[in-house]
């Protein structure tokens, strides 16, 4: 029977900051098999330290699948995980994250919905990004302590009437963890890196193709993926102290059909519009 999610860990060199990540990925994976739903899970890992191997290595009974790569690249690796699975949808988790129990259900509830579109990328409402530094910084009050590092933030849908797709070329508008249908997942593989020309990041790349298609990102309610900060060993460090950008693809700033959501062209200022062009019951009366 196929499952309805294969669930994807990716791993790289994690090592003991894996084990609490896969805590909370098989507490996920019972919360939605408890819901009826078959999960399918799997491990990508991708040029592995040993003792990143040697967890995961030991954990074979949790996980449908393990396999190990040399790609020495995230978006081939999701590739990877993307042509083994056999899920109708499809959940990435990189491998020193935490989440929400109730996501995987969640996310897949909203997804089958009879109104909702069959093609539309889902992420968690909210993101806590946690450092472990911040353990004896405690407060009383309701202000941070000044070297806090732990914040929450919320993710916007692409459907919201205030969303501009141009700041994708600002800054990555949603995290990695996902949920898609396996079908567009193959019309849409990862993008490598590629230092040489300068791109990279391969979550934002693909945000930004599948936005440009067309494709609506959508938030689940009440769903939380909780992000580890940490001081070294960060692709998101790398990336920066290796000046990487997206594939930014040509109408993200003039896109063809000029104004969406009833905004005004992204070339035109609603300020320079003819007065000739407005209808006399608009004005204003005195």
């Amino acid at each position: 029977m196929t499952p309805d999610i294969t669930a994807t860990l990716i791993f790289h060199r994690e090592a003991a900051l894996a084990i609490p990540a896969l805590d909370s990925f098989q507490l996920m994976v019972d919360a939605a098999r408890a819901h009826g739903l078959i999960v399918q899970t799997q491990a990508m890992l991708d040029r592995p330290d040993p003792a990143t191997a040697h967890i995961i290595g030991t954990c074979t009974d949790r996980l449908d699948r393990v396999e190990e790569f040399d790609f020495g690249d995230l978006g081939l690796t999701r590739n990877a995980g993307v042509q083994r699975a056999d899920g109708r949808f499809l959940a990435f988790f990189d491998g020193d994250d935490l989440w929400g129990s109730d996501w995987l259900h969640a996310a897949h509830a909203n997804a089958i919905a009879a109104e909702q579109p069959d093609d539309a990328v889902w992420h968690p409402a909210w993101l806590y990004y946690f450092a472990e530094s911040d353990f004896d910084r405690h407060v009383t009050g309701i202000t941070p302590h000044p070297e806090a590092k732990s914040f929450t933030a919320s993710q916007q849908a692409s459907t919201d009437l205030d969303f501009d797709r141009r700041l994708l070329a600002l800054d990555n508008l949603w995290t990695a963890n996902v949920f898609a249908s396996r079908a567009l997942h193959l019309r849409f593989p990862y993008s490598a890196v590629d230092p040489a020309c300068g791109f990279g990041i391969e979550d934002w790349s693909w945000n930004i193709a599948t936005v440009m298609a067309g494709i609506q990102h959508r938030i689940v309610p009440e769903t939380v993926h909780l992000i580890r900060q940490k001081d070294t060993g960060s692709l998101g460090t790398r990336n920066a102290a290796e000046g990487l950008l997206p594939h930014l693809p040509p109408g993200l700033f003039w896109p063809s059909d000029q104004a969406t959501h009833g905004q005004a062209p992204y070339d035109q200022d609603p300020g320079d519009q003819d007065p000739g062009d407005q209808d006399p019951g608009d004005q204003d009366r005195v």
